[in-house]
C-alpha cells in the first residue's frame, strides 16, 4: 500500500490518514460509500452461532462482527481495507489522499549478514518492501521464519515479532541470534526486556493499558506477527490493529479457518505476498513427503450425542488396549533409531504415556504447559541434538514446533482441523540429513461413527496435503506391553 494517492480529472477528494489504521472524516464519507464499507466489514460473529446450534441462548454475544469503527466524528478501518476502500471510492466517484503517517524510526539496525533466501523467500521480500504489507502462506518446513529474517535484514527497522506461546518466542530469538547475530529482546513470562528487535507474546501484551501499549507499539517500523491465522482472535487482531508500524508481516501455513473468519488475515495484515504448495516444494526437494498409516483400534463407546463427547475422550484416553497398541508402535519406532513425536489433547494422557515410554528404558519425555519454559527448551534442544528419542505433546506442539530431525509422528488422540491436521504433517516434511523416511501414523477408532467420520475428513486433508490419499487402515493389533 503505498502513500500516493490515485487520482482522476474532476473527482472529489477523500482524505484519509494512514497509521494504524485508515481513518476518514465522517462528515466527509458520503451515506453511500458508508453504507458499502459497513456491510462489507462484518462477518456472522462464529461464537453467536456455535451457540445457537448447540440450542443455547446467546446472550450478549453479537450475532455479526463489525470491524468498522465510528466515533468522535472518524470512520476508522482495518488498514488491509485499503483495497475496498479504493474500490468503493471510485464507484463512488471519489479519489483517495493518502496521509502516511505510519511509524518508521529514524533509528536504523546495524548492517546484518545476508540472509540466503530461495527465489520465492526473496520474492515475497521484495514484495513486502513496494507493497509495506501482506502475508505469506507457506506449509511448515517450507521457510516461513527464515523469509522473515531476511526482511528484518533487509529493512534494517527496529522489529517486534507476535507470537502466541513462549516455545515460539524463544525459537524466534534463536533464529535471529544465529541468522543476524542479534540478540532480540523478549516481553513474556514476566520479561521486559525491550530491544531494538523483540519478540513478544500477545497474551502478555494484552494485559498492557492502552497508554502502554501505544509507546511500546511505536517504537518498531516493522510487526511481523507468526501464525497469522489467529489474527480472528480478538486478542490478535486488536494488537495488530494498534500497531503504526510502516510494515507488517503475516506468516501462515494454513490461512483458511473453519469460522468463517478467514478475511481478517488481509483485513488486518495484507494480500497473499506468496503462496507455494507442499507439491511443489517436495517436487523441488524442499520438503519431504511423509507418509500415512493408519492404525484401527478396538476402542468402542455408546456415543449418542454431544453430551456424551467429553465423556467418551476421557474413556479413549484411559483405555488400557488401546494405550498398548499406541505404546507398542512407538516403542518399535523408536528403538529402530527414529525421533518420535506423541500428540494427545490430554495432560493427564501425555504424562501416563510419557512415563510407560520412559519405563521401558527409552528416553521419552512429557511436553505440556506443566512444564516450565527452561525445561521445554532444554527438551527441544536435546531432540535436535538427537539424545531424546520420544516427545509426548500436548496442543502446544501444534504449531511452530522446529525439530527437522523428527521423522514420526502418532495422532494418540481424534482431531479433524483441517488445520490442525496440515500442521501436524507439516512437523515430518522439513528435511535432515539424518532423516531416510517419515511417517505419520494415525489411530481411528472406527467402532465409534463419529470418531471413524472424522477419520474420513482426515484423509481427505491428508490426500489434499500429498497429493495421495493415504494407505487403506490397518487391522486392529494388540501391542506387548510395554
Amino acid at each position: 500500500m503505498g502513500p500516493a494517492p490515485s487520482t482522476s480529472p474532476g473527482a472529489a477528494t477523500l482524505r484519509v490518514l494512514v497509521d494504524s489504521g485508515l481513518r476518514l472524516a465522517a462528515a466527509d464519507v458520503p451515506p453511500k460509500l458508508l453504507e458499502g464499507l459497513v456491510k462489507a466489514l462484518c462477518l456472522p460473529n462464529p461464537a453467536y452461532w456455535k451457540l445457537v446450534r448447540l440450542g443455547k441462548r446467546p446472550g450478549s454475544e453479537p450475532e455479526m462482527l463489525y470491524f468498522l469503527k465510528q466515533e468522535g466524528g472518524e470512520v476508522r478501518l482495518p488498514r488491509g481495507a485499503i483495497h475496498l476502500l479504493r474500490r468503493l471510492a471510485t464507484e463512488a466517484g471519489l479519489t483517495l489522499a493518502l496521509e502516511d503517517a505510519r511509524t518508521l524510526p529514524r533509528e536504523r539496525l546495524p548492517p546484518m549478514p545476508t540472509v540466503p533466501l530461495r527465489d520465492y523467500q526473496a520474492a515475497a521480500v521484495e514484495k513486502l518492501v513496494k507493497g509495506t504489507q501482506g502475508t505469506v502462506v507457506l506449509p511448515c518446513g517450507a521457510g516461513k521464519s527464515v523469509l522473515a529474517v531476511g526482511a528484518m535484514a533487509r529493512l534494517r527497522t527496529p522489529t517486534l515479532v507476535l507470537v502466541h506461546t513462549l516455545d515460539l518466542a524463544e525459537q524466534w530469538r534463536q533464529h535471529i541470534r544465529e541468522r543476524l547475530g542479534q540478540e532480540a529482546g523478549l516481553v513474556g513470562a514476566g520479561e521486559e526486556a525491550v530491544r531494538p528487535i523483540t519478540v513478544a507474546v500477545v497474551q502478555s501484551l494484552a494485559r498492557w493499558d492502552e497508554a502502554r501499549l501505544a509507546d511500546f507499539l511505536a517504537r518498531f517500523g516493522f510487526l511481523i506477527l507468526d501464525e497469522a491465522h489467529h489474527v480472528a482472535a480478538s486478542a490478535f487482531y486488536r494488537l495488530v490493529d494498534c500497531s503504526p508500524a510502516r510494515y507488517r508481516l503475516g506468516l501462515t501455513a494454513t490461512p483458511e479457518r473453519e469460522d468463517g473468519l478467514t478475511p481478517l488475515l488481509r483485513l488486518y495484515l495484507g494480500s497473499t505476498l506468496a503462496a507455494v504448495s507442499h507439491e511443489e516444494l517436495v517436487s523441488r526437494g524442499v520438503l519431504v513427503v511423509p507418509e500415512v498409516r493408519t492404525v484401527e483400534t478396538a476402542f468402542d463407546y455408546p456415543y449418542f450425542g454431544a453430551a456424551d463427547y467429553m465423556p467418551m475422550l476421557e474413556a479413549l484416553a484411559e483405555d488400557k488396549e488401546r494405550n498398548n497398541l499406541i505404546l507398542g508402535a512407538v516403542a518399535r519406532e523408536a528403538w529402530a533409531g527414529h525421533l518420535c513425536l506423541v500428540l494427545t489433547g490430554r495432560v493427564a494422557h501425555c504424562e501416563l504415556l510419557a512415563q510407560r515410554l520412559s519405563a521401558t528404558g527409552l528416553p521419552a519425555a512429557a511436553l505440556t504447559s506443566e512444564v516450565s519454559r527452561e525445561e521445554r527448551k532444554a527438551l527441544l534442544d536435546k531432540a535436535r541434538a538427537g539424545r531424546v528419542s520420544v516427545l509426548v505433546a500436548t496442543s502446544l506442539a501444534d504449531e511452530g514446533l522446529d525439530v527437522p530431525r523428527l521423522s514420526r509422528v502418532f495422532l494418540a488422540y481424534p482431531s479433524r482441523a483441517r488445520g490442525r491436521t496440515v500442521q501436524r504433517l507439516g512437523r515430518l516434511m522439513r528435511p535432515h540429513p539424518e532423516k531416510k523416511s517419515a511417517v505419520l501414523f494415525d489411530f481411528v477408532d472406527g467402532k465409534v461413527p463419529l470418531l471413524r467420520r472424522h477419520h474420513a475428513e482426515r484423509r481427505q486433508q491428508y490426500a489434499q496435503v500429498l497429493g495421495t490419499a493415504p494407505v487403506a487402515a490397518a487391522a486392529p493389533r494388540r501391542a506387548a506391553k510395554g
